[in-house]
């Protein structure tokens, strides 16, 4: 895959399938490529650039010709617009290639919001569901392939050694997983025969051994907060919940059954992953990963600037600019550092307005279910970053159809 040839066949291959897809195609073929960011770029001139950056400006391209004749309101454009010139109102503070950069995510943000737009009357949430199931498995993959080569073996007793699929890190390859496991209740409320009972909770159960491989601490938090909300609604409402309380009477079964014969696996990979947290209890900044210290470094540097407090210094390479060199790894201390304090309000009325016109149906009558791919994403970028990746758009647009298309 990394081989310079066999990259360059790959991208073109998808640019042609981009290029002579529907529009809601050309949607599933992006969302299935994110699991595999960490694998899917090639170097031009030293520059490391991912193929999904350039697959979202042509599948833009096509966008764009396709709404000429569709009724877009003229507030909606209007703040989309606005947030674009407000983060290119940063360009004067950034490098050549910064501005490239900012090209490229304006290129997601354009997407994201004219597919909303385009797809309220022809997205096919159940094709791209398994698109993004169909390209996690191929993470998977991939990442069993690596950890052969690297290890010898998927198990280890390293926790600094951990799985990452094509994801190319291993927190954001497990808030791939969460997103897939529930989003596939989508699937499941829908499923017949075999893949209802049997294909599903089995595909289930895979993600979230691979999810509990990549030893993230988030996951295991974050899928045990979900999960207990999810019971917690299955239990209120049993009459109308027959097919998912099936679903999970079948995961509990397949886990009792792989445990019986790979107990002594199970045991030593959650022993591993729980060390990640009490191995550091007495020590906070190897706890947070070190990034305590990150934080602190960026409050010191706003709190040296009152324009940097209120307008943020860009979210184009953003890290390298301030001097600190590492990224925040939490949504909200990104979003103080790269927009300012306007930038809490300016995204979230971004979600907002996203939310209101992704569809005609109220929130108020969206199922709780519906809402847990998001939840999950909301909690993980807690310590992942988020603003200056093209694929957070993608996700979140995709988390947002989710919650309109359940029912």
């Amino acid at each position: 895959m990394n081989s310079g040839l066999g990259m360059y066949v790959l991208v073109i291959y998808f640019i042609a399938r981009i290029l002579f897809s529907t529009i809601d195609q050309n949607f599933s073929i992006l969302v299935f490529l994110i699991p595999n960011l960490g694998i899917m770029h090639f170097t031009a001139s030293t520059v490391s650039i991912p193929s999904l950056n350039i697959l979202i400006c042509i599948s833009l391209v096509k966008l764009v010709i396709k709404c000429r004749n569709i009724d877009i309101s003229k507030w909606y454009l209007f703040f989309i617009i606005f947030i674009i010139f407000y983060e290119a109102l940063h360009l004067f503070s950034y490098n050549l290639k910064s501005i490239f950069l900012l090209f490229s995510w304006i290129g997601a943000v354009l997407y994201a919001a004219l597919y909303l737009i385009y797809s309220r009357n022809t997205y096919n949430h159940l094709n791209t569901i398994k698109y993004f199931l169909v390209g996690l498995v191929i993470s998977i993959l991939y990442g069993i392939v690596e950890f052969y080569q690297l290890y010898g073996s998927i198990l280890n007793q390293n926790a600094t050694i951990r799985f990452r699929g094509g994801a190319g890190d291993s927190n954001y390859f497990s808030m791939y997983i969460m997103v897939a496991m529930f989003s596939m209740l989508h699937l499941v409320i829908r499923g017949k025969g075999i893949g209802k009972n049997i294909f599903y909770p089995l595909l289930f159960v895979f993600f979230a051994g691979f999810g509990i491989l990549s030893l993230s601490r988030m996951f295991i938090l974050v899928v045990t907060i979900t999960l207990m909300f999810l019971l917690l609604k299955l239990l209120l409402s049993l009459r109308k919940s027959k097919k998912l309380i099936q679903f999970i009477v079948m995961i509990i079964i397949l886990t009792t059954i792989l445990s019986f014969f790979y107990h002594e696996e199970i045991l030593s990979l959650l022993d591993l992953l729980f060390s990640r947290f009490t191995n550091y209890i007495n020590d906070p900044d190897a706890l947070t990963s070190n990034r305590n210290i990150i934080a602190e470094s960026y409050f010191t540097l706003m709190n040296s600037d009152w324009k940097l407090m209120v307008f943020g210094m860009g979210i184009q390479d953003y890290h390298i600019r301030s001097g600190v060199y590492l990224e925040t790894h939490n949504i909200l201390i990104e979003l103080f550092v790269v927009w300012g304090l306007l930038g809490f309000i300016i995204f979230f009325l971004f979600l907002m307005v996203l939310t209101v016109f992704a569809s005609s149906k109220k929130l108020r009558r969206t199922a709780f279910i519906s809402w847990l791919p998001i939840l999950a994403m909301g909690i993980s970028y807690l310590s992942i970053n988020a603003l200056s990746n093209e694929s957070f758009y993608l996700l979140l647009l995709f988390a947002i159809k989710n919650i309109y298309e359940y029912e």
